[in-house]
């Protein structure tokens, strides 16, 4: 299983989720998985259930305009797997 935790940024603008061991993500798989609405070689930009998350390469996913954390926690989970 792989660990994270759901915060509120620093900024609290919004929530990100950050991975409890630093490990890279194949953004190569998420952008064949999700609906990808922008892509760069160090992040997508990914829409699940109407909430826009940002992913970036090294792990952290920015949830934008989204308070629900059980919908954070299930996409998180979704993004992770991969």
């Amino acid at each position: 299983m792989i660990e994270f935790d759901i915060s509120k940024c620093k900024t609290k603008a919004g929530y990100s989720a950050k991975l409890k061991k630093g490990r890279v993500l194949n953004l190569k798989k998420i952008i064949a998985t999700f609906n990808v609405l922008l892509e760069t070689p160090i992040l997508v930009v990914i829409k699940v259930d109407d909430v826009e998350v940002i992913v970036h390469k090294h792990g952290e996913l920015y949830f934008k305009n989204c308070s629900d954390t059980n919908k954070m926690n299930k996409i998180s989970k979704e993004v992770y797997a991969l």
